[in-house]
């Protein structure tokens, strides 16, 4: 039996991609602003591509309901959705980069992802959701970027120097001073070259102390050299 509360009213469908358009511009334009890989034309393309499929679904669904072949063929719009989200999520990890100790472009992948939901519930009609989504959306990406997280950052350093245990302490001070903290250590001894390495593990809140510490521990008494890993 069709159900008049699924009906797709014949301006609806343009309706919806005009809508997945603009609010997937929308978002597209705060990723191109901050120079991402997925930007103005690849967020428009998610929206518009989700919107399509969702709205092909229920179409499909409605006319399997007319016909009267819904009984002999099962057709669940979600599961198809579900399919699709699987497929953006690939899309998603392809903006993803591992940058030496780094991973970025998971802003990215998350905003292509919901992007594509956005797609889906425009393409389900639900117009009050998917302006909701797209506000908060927008909220989290400008707002947010604007909250400085001051994070504990953490980085390896070895020490090589002449004598023996002395410059640890030594070492402990000179970071202390900056606002480093050691937050674990190794010391490796030798006696017969008069020689000390010292391993640390640095945190700090600030990751441009990097160049400040390093040339802090090199110009403490014995250093020959500081590693910075």
């Amino acid at each position: 039996m069709n159900d008049p509360a699924l009906a797709i009213q014949p301006w609806e469908p343009a309706l919806r991609l005009l809508l997945a358009l603009v609010f997937g511009g929308l978002i597209g334009i705060e990723r191109s602003a901050h120079g991402r890989s997925a930007g103005l034309r690849t967020n428009i393309l998610v929206c518009l591509g989700a919107c399509v499929l969702m709205i092909g679904f229920h179409k499909l669904f409605l006319s399997m309901n007319q016909t009267g072949a819904a009984p002999l063929v099962r057709m669940d719009p979600a599961r198809a959705a579900a399919g699709v989200i699987t497929g953006i999520g690939f899309l998603g990890a392809g903006t993803i980069i591992r940058h030496k100790n780094a991973v970025v472009g998971l802003t990215t992948a998350a905003s292509i992802w919901v992007v594509a939901a956005i797609g889906f519930i425009l393409g389900l009609g639900e117009y009050d959701l998917s302006i909701m989504a797209t506000v908060l959306v927008l909220l989290t990406l400008f707002l947010l970027d604007r909250v400085k997280v001051r994070a504990d950052h953490y980085k390896e350093v070895t020490l090589e120097g002449q004598g023996g245990m002395e410059l640890y302490p030594s070492a402990c001070s000179a970071l202390r001073v900056l606002g480093v903290a050691v937050k674990d250590y190794g010391i490796e001894l030798h006696p017969v070259e008069r020689r000390v390495v010292l391993h640390l593990v640095l945190r700090f809140k600030d990751p441009a102390l990097g160049p400040r510490t390093v040339e802090t521990l090199s110009s403490l008494p014995g250093v020959i050299k500081v590693a910075w890993l």
